[in-house]
């Protein structure tokens, strides 16, 4: 029987790269590809070399791309080709960039009105599918996909049938039984009703954070489907969200909703109703009366009335009523009933003319005036010419201008010449030794760090800038060298956010990158780069941090004997998926083949399981570190296998 090889680092048709493997379905695998042509990222899809090889599942393959071009809508993954290659069949998608739906759940339920809008726009692209009479018949946490713009969008229509009542034939039940209505798990026909009881699911878990029913098999689960009401949700959540999830989990097909569009519907509405409802509670809030203004003061004839949180109180007049506001235009009123301060009258003759106190008063008509007295007589009057005077005075003053005109020029003339000192500051050292250059001075550099210039600034100049010196002499410039070197402390066995903070303290940038670390716990820091003892200011250091563990794909089977391959966490597991030709009737009657799990180094079995539990089936070792190697003994019935061995570290 062929095995699946993983095809990454080869390219489809000679146009499709396929760089790693993302998925892996019951079909094919899921690579993250580019395409050449188009330069775009793209999903592509490889399907399986044992499904290859039938006929009939090849044309399963190609039905399921046409019908996902069939329908185009934003939340159902869009399909770009399909196409035959030596590696295998494919057909190629847009690739969604964010995580499934599955991996948000491993961190908890999901809050009740995001969950309700999940499933809201999961219910809506599905309602696209079920108008071209298609019906997923595998809706699930790991195929609904989140993109990092929020949009929800679903993939995988790989088990999808025309909703016109076809079916495998036979007793082939396809689907994943946690997720499965209870019409499917009988081998009913499907119809849009089926998707929408495992949407129900999906949001009871969004809700809960655990799926209603869960079983040891797939016959339990089935059973519990059948028979079994859901276990009732927290209270706390809106019962609006509660009905529809039971409604949607309803045993009968005719109790659900008809279809994805009937309930996105019901969900949109109760959305809807919960903001008005809180909308309604916060309304009161915006009637408020608002605070009275600051207290102030109304002067009127003597009267203050003071107007203080709605009250006036007379200050003079008597205290008013409390409540009784007495009115602004009260005051107003008071200051209009009181009497005008008098004015004074304007005479109607210019008033005496007051005389200077130290001055005697002027004698009046019956009073007898002082004798008269002589003034000194004049001297002689000389001969004198001013315009020759002011001759000789402008001649002198031109000499004595003249005189210190010379001297100034003398002294000027015998200095030595001298050159304005050009700033330099602030350029760098080419620019600071040209400047200087065209001064005529020469340029020592010396250099000193700083925290406010970048490496290679002046910083500092003597003497300064706008001085005189001589020609030729030399001016001292210190250039920056940057930021000093910082200690760069040792960082391993500390958890990662004490590092992060220990290297923001010191001015430097912390960069985490993710490692698988078996036996670390998860979020510690194992290496850090650069490891040397002193980095530059500002550096970027990287810090390793190990991840928390996770299942890791180690090797993939299908014929007698695994090989041995090395385990490196605590616990690993191992997927298996069958499939029975002719001699299964149902899950319930199949004989198939058995497997054993031996210790390489002792040779003894360390565990057994039998396959009979058909497909999507997980058996968890916890061997601890080790080499392994799984060997199958085949069964009574024909059937073809294919097993996945995963490593949690």
């Amino acid at each position: 029987m062929p095995h699946a090889p993983d095809l990454s680092g080869r390219a489809l048709d000679d146009r499709y790269e396929l760089h790693a493997l993302i998925g892996e379905g019951a079909f094919g695998r899921v690579y993250e590809g580019r395409d050449r042509r188009l330069e775009r990222p793209v999903a592509v899809k490889v399907i399986k070399p044992w499904w290859a090889e039938d006929p009939e599942w090849v044309a399963t393959f190609e039905r399921e791309a046409r019908m996902l071009a069939r329908v185009s809508d934003p939340g159902i993954v869009q399909i770009y080709d399909v196409g035959h290659a030596p590696e295998g069949v494919y057909y190629v998608s847009e690739l969604v960039d964010g995580e499934n739906l599955a991996s948000r759940l491993a961190r908890g339920p999901v809050p009740a009105w995001e969950a309700c809008a999940v499933a809201a726009q999961l219910c809506r692209a599905l309602a696209a599918a079920h108008a071209e009479q298609i019906v997923h018949r595998d809706v699930k946490p790991g195929n609904v996909l989140l993109s990092a713009e929020g949009r929800v969008k679903i993939g995988d229509f790989g088990v999808a049938r025309l909703a016109e009542g076809s079916t495998d034939g036979g007793a082939s039940i396809v689907g994943t039984p946690r997720y499965m209505a209870p019409e499917q798990g009988r081998g009913w026909p499907t119809t849009p009703a089926t998707d929408v009881y495992a949407v129900g699911v999906v949001l009871y878990e969004m809700l809960a954070g655990r799926p209603p029913f869960t079983g040891d098999s797939a016959v339990e689960l089935a059973l519990r489907h059948l028979e079994e009401p859901p276990p009732p949700l927290p209270v706390r959540l809106p019962p609006s969200l509660v009905d529809i999830t039971l409604r949607a989990l309803a045993k009968d097909p005719a109790d659900r909703y008809r279809d994805g569009a009937e309930m996105a519907e019901a969900l949109i509405e109760a959305r809807r109703a919960s903001a008005a409802g809180r909308r309604a509670r916060l309304a009161p809030a915006r009637h408020r009366v608002a605070a009275p203004p600051p207290a102030r003061s109304l002067v009127g004839a003597g009267a203050i009335t003071e107007l203080r949180s709605g009250e006036a109180t007379p200050a003079r007049f008597g205290t008013a009523t409390p409540g009784a506001a007495l009115p602004v235009r009260a005051a107003a009123t008071a200051a209009a009933v009181a009497p005008p301060a008098p004015r004074r009258p304007v005479p109607a003759a210019r008033p005496p003319r007051r005389t200077a106190p130290d001055r005697p008063v002027p004698p009046r008509s019956e009073e007898r005036p002082d004798a008269t007295r002589h003034a000194p007589a004049m001297t002689r009057r000389r001969n004198v010419n001013p315009s020759a005077r002011r001759r000789a005075a402008a001649a002198l003053g031109t000499v004595i201008l003249l005189l210190v005109a010379m001297a100034v020029a003398a002294v000027v003339l015998a200095a030595p010449a001298r050159t304005r000192v050009p700033r330099l500051t602030g350029l760098s050292r080419a620019a600071a030794a040209s400047v200087a250059r065209r001064a005529r001075l020469a340029v020592a550099f010396s250099h000193s760090y700083s925290t406010t210039a970048p490496a290679g600034v002046a910083i500092a100049q003597r003497p300064r800038a706008g001085g005189r010196i001589a020609p030729g002499t030399r001016v001292h410039v210190v250039l920056s060298l940057g930021a000093a070197p910082v200690t760069l402390p040792s960082l391993a066995g500390q958890s990662a956010a004490d590092a992060q903070r220990s290297l923001a303290s010191l001015g430097l940038h912390p960069r985490v990158r993710d490692v698988a670390a078996p036996g670390v716990t998860p979020g510690t820091v194992t290496a850090q780069a650069p490891s040397r003892h002193t980095v530059p200011a500002g550096s970027t250091v990287t810090l390793s941090v190990a991840e928390v563990p996770r299942w890791r794909s180690l090797t993939s089977f299908d014929g007698a004997s695994s090989g041995v391959f090395r385990i490196i966490g605590q616990r690993w597991r191992i997927s298996y998926s069958m499939g029975f030709q002719g001699t299964c009737t149902w899950i319930f009657f199949c004989d198939g083949p058995t497997a054993r799990v031996i210790n390489a180094a002792t040779g003894q079995p360390v565990s057994g399981f039998g396959l009979n539990d058909s497909s999507g089936q997980t058996e968890t070792l916890t061997t601890g570190p080790g080499a392994y190697e799984i060997k199958v003994t085949p069964g009574g019935d024909t059937a073809r296998w294919s097993m996945h061995v995963e490593d949690w570290y």
